[in-house]
């Protein structure tokens, strides 16, 4: 079965851009800080209304990695639920965590969404020619036609960048940041997985949560 360059072409782009991947591009923990077993963390997506479905997406992800560690956590939009996107001062955001009982919370915030088309041109005209297909002139015919008459075609890529930061309630500081950024996932569910997966390994690296939490008696 003969596959035209075209075709060729549009399976490598599909196979390249299908291996999406979330990257971690800087992280930082606060000094002389030691993993602890945090009881109630809370995972709090800041992002626009329009963009709801992927936040609960994301802290979906997140809060059953923590969960899967044996931390209890909960989702801000679970608990929240309509008065998630309203505008709350600083103060009121802490009362709400220590009324709670959360004693850490973790956001992930998304700074950016850059979206890209580009598009690749038929033809192939960089090709070099093919002097075994094209020495008698239907050959030459038949490939000429494909690398004259091949349309071009678009691909739109969407990167992802993101800011996770990790808050003890109680003493009102940031102990850990994490930024990420994701590369045109297949799906925003991939997407949710990856950067949870991604952020978990790193703070347990860095200590700043136990690889599994002690059972509570």
């Amino acid at each position: 079965m003969k596959i035209t360059p075209i075709i060729s072409a549009i399976i490598t782009a599909t196979f390249i851009f299908s291996c999406s991947s979330t990257k971690i591009n800087s992280s930082w923990k606060a000094e002389n800080v030691q993993a602890k077993p945090y009881h109630n963390v809370m995972v709090w997506g800041l992002m626009t209304e329009k963009d709801s479905s992927l936040r609960k997406q994301m802290e979906t992800h997140l809060m059953n990695d923590l969960i899967a560690k044996g931390y209890h956590a909960v989702s801000s939009m679970e608990v929240y639920k309509s008065k998630a996107y309203q505008k709350l001062t600083p103060k009121d955001i802490v009362d709400e965590f220590k009324l709670t009982g959360i004693d850490a919370v973790i956001t992930i915030a998304l700074l950016n969404k850059e979206k890209e088309e580009k598009y690749y041109p038929g033809g192939f005209y960089s090709q070099p020619p093919n002097t075994n297909m094209f020495g008698n002139l239907d050959n030459y015919y038949s490939g000429i036609y494909e690398r004259v008459y091949t349309p071009g075609y678009y691909i739109t890529t969407t990167a992802y960048f993101w800011e996770s930061s990790f808050f003890e309630v109680k003493a009102g500081k940031m102990i850990y940041s994490v930024q990420t950024n994701s590369f045109d996932p297949n799906t925003t569910e991939t997407l949710a997985h990856e950067n949870g997966i991604k952020i978990m390994k790193d703070m347990v690296k860095h200590k700043v949560i136990l690889d599994k939490a002690p059972k509570e008696e």
